[in-house]
């Protein structure tokens, strides 16, 4: 019978460096601006020129359907 023996030591240090509690931003610092003042500009034309001044108007009679359509199948209603 052969026997091994093998012996085994698992041991491992994991050292990090000290992280500060609050890092440094990575941008720049924010600057205030200086004071500014803004102007806003609206050009309103004098006169509106429109395509159709006077209402729409259909003559009448231009809506009739001639002739009047058929139902495109029969209805049947029953009351139980």
């Amino acid at each position: 019978m052969k026997v091994a023996v093998t012996v085994v030591a698992a041991e491992s240090v994991i050292v990090h460096d000290p992280v500060p509690e609050q890092p440094p931003p990575v941008q720049p610092v924010k600057v205030e601006p200086a004071a500014a003042v803004a102007v806003s500009v609206t050009v309103v034309p004098l006169a509106k020129l429109a395509e159709q001044v006077a209402p729409q108007l259909i003559p009448t009679g231009e809506l009739v359907t001639v002739p009047l359509p058929v139902p495109a199948g029969v209805t049947v209603r029953v009351k139980v």
